[in-house]
C-alpha cells in the first residue's frame, strides 16, 4: 500500500519548510517535493509518498502552523491509470500520433505511432513541454540536422527516446533518477520496437558511469525543471560535442530568460526557441 500525503501553499518558502519536515520523519516518505501549479497566483502544491500510514496528528500540526489544509489518501494504482488511460486523448503532432490502448483502432500508416500508456511516471505526451520538445526536434530534423548519439535526461515514459528513435538511426541513451520511470521507459521501448540502439539507465543526474563509455553527444534532451537544469548546465556541457544541441524544457518564460544567461556563460548559444502559454523551450548550441 501506499499514501499520497499533498497540500497548497502560497509560498515556496513554506513549500521548502513543511518539505524539511516531512523528510525528518522515521521512516522517511519515499520522496517529497513541491511544485509552483499557478505563477500568477504564487500556489505551490506539495507532494509526498509514503508506504506507510503517518500519525495523524502531525498532519493536524502541520495544518495549525500554516493555515493550510492537507490532504492524506491511499493510491489506487490501477484504478487511477485505468480511470486515466480512458480520459487521454490521443494527440497528433505533425506526423506524430501518440495513443494508447483505447485508441488503437485510430492508428494510421502515415503516422508514425507511438503507444503510450498512463503510469507512475511523467511523460503521455499531453503537458506542453513535452509536445514543445517533440515539435523542436521534428523542426530540427526538417531544417536537415542529422543526430547520432542523443541523450534523453530525465526521461520518464520514455516518450522522447522513442519519438528520436523512430525518426533517426541515432543511440539513444535514456536516464532518469526514479526507479519506476527506468522500467516504465524500458517497457515502453520494447512495446514500440524502439529498442534498437536504445539503452535506459537510473541515473542521479548524469553521473551514471555508462555515460563515459558511451562518448558524447550531438544532441541532448532535458525536459525536467528550473533547478536542476540551472545546476546541470556544466555536466550537459561536458557530455556535449562541439556544435551539439541541448533541448531544454519544463520551464516558464521567466526562468527561460534565466536559464539562457546562464547557458550562454557556459559556452551555449540559443539558436531556437517556440514558446506555448507559459512555457519555454530552448536549444541551445555549444560553441
Amino acid at each position: 500500500m501506499h499514501f499520497r500525503f499533498s497540500g497548497l501553499v502560497s509560498s515556496k518558502n513554506d513549500a521548502q519548510q513543511i518539505c524539511k519536515l516531512l523528510e525528518n520523519l522515521n521512516p522517511k516518505p519515499l520522496g517529497c517535493g513541491f511544485t509552483e501549479i499557478d505563477l500568477s497566483n504564487k500556489i505551490w502544491e506539495i507532494d509526498a509518498y509514503f508506504n506507510y500510514v503517518i500519525d495523524p496528528s502531525i498532519i493536524f500540526l502541520l495544518e495549525k502552523l500554516y493555515s493550510v489544509k492537507f490532504f492524506f489518501n491511499e493510491i489506487r494504482y490501477n484504478d487511477w491509470i485505468a480511470k486515466v488511460e480512458r480520459k487521454l486523448t490521443p494527440i497528433h503532432l505533425k506526423k506524430v500520433f501518440i495513443h494508447g490502448t483505447h485508441h488503437k483502432k485510430e492508428v494510421s500508416l502515415n503516422k508514425i505511432n507511438i503507444e503510450i500508456q498512463a503510469a507512475m511516471a511523467f511523460g503521455t505526451g499531453h503537458h506542453s513541454t513535452t509536445q514543445l520538445c517533440i515539435s523542436v526536434y521534428l523542426d530540427l530534423i526538417k531544417k536537415g540536422y542529422v543526430f547520432n548519439n542523443i541523450l534523453d535526461v530525465g526521461c520518464g515514459t520514455g516518450i522522447l527516446s522513442i519519438v528520436a528513435s523512430k525518426i533517426s538511426k541515432a543511440r539513444i541513451t535514456s536516464l532518469d533518477n526514479d526507479k519506476i520511470a527506468v522500467e516504465t521507459a524500458k517497457f515502453n521501448l520494447i512495446k514500440n520496437k524502439a529498442t534498437r540502439k536504445s539503452k535506459v539507465f537510473r541515473s542521479e543526474g548524469l553521473k551514471n558511469i555508462h555515460l563515459i563509455k558511451l562518448s558524447k553527444f550531438d544532441l541532448i534532451f532535458a525536459n525536467i525543471l528550473f533547478k536542476p537544469l540551472k545546476t546541470m548546465v556544466k555536466s550537459l556541457h561536458k557530455f556535449l560535442i562541439k556544435g551539439g544541441l541541448v533541448i531544454l524544457s519544463g520551464i516558464s518564460l521567466q526562468q527561460a530568460i534565466k536559464i539562457e544567461a546562464i547557458y550562454f556563460g557556459h559556452n551555449l548559444k540559443k539558436v531556437y526557441c517556440i514558446n506555448e502559454d507559459n512555457w519555454m523551450t530552448l536549444v541551445m548550441k555549444k560553441i
